[in-house]
């Protein structure tokens, strides 16, 4: 019988006028409800940290897909300042018809 066993035992034999409370399957049910107790909640860690990954990596793609549109704005946003700059530039030296072309990085707003 192994010794974690014999405490029941011990318990039983310090006092034989009174009924044991505490019996061999009582300590056997208190064990088994501890590792239950313990798997659920080792399970829920576990899920948990899968959910925050998941959670995580759909951020970092949003963030990645934010930061492509915002380069892609920036981009825009100098080239329509450049395109300002020339038509100023060309107004400013008497230039007529036809004004200068667009820059290639803004091409599409003008197609």
């Amino acid at each position: 019988m192994p010794t974690w066993l014999n405490i029941s035992t011990a318990i039983i034999e310090a006092d034989e006028n009174q009924k044991a409370i505490i019996t061999e399957p009582v300590i056997l049910g208190l064990i088994t409800l501890f590792g239950v107790i313990f798997t659920a909640y080792l399970t829920y860690l576990g899920v948990k940290a899968k959910t925050d990954r998941a959670q995580q990596d759909s951020d970092r793609a949003r963030m990645q897909a934010m930061e492509a549109r915002l380069d892609m704005t920036e981009r825009r946003n100098v080239g329509l300042w450049a395109y300002c700059r020339a038509l100023i530039d060309h107004i400013y030296k008497g230039g007529g018809a036809p004004p200068p072309d667009p820059p290639h990085t803004i091409k599409d707003l003008f197609d």
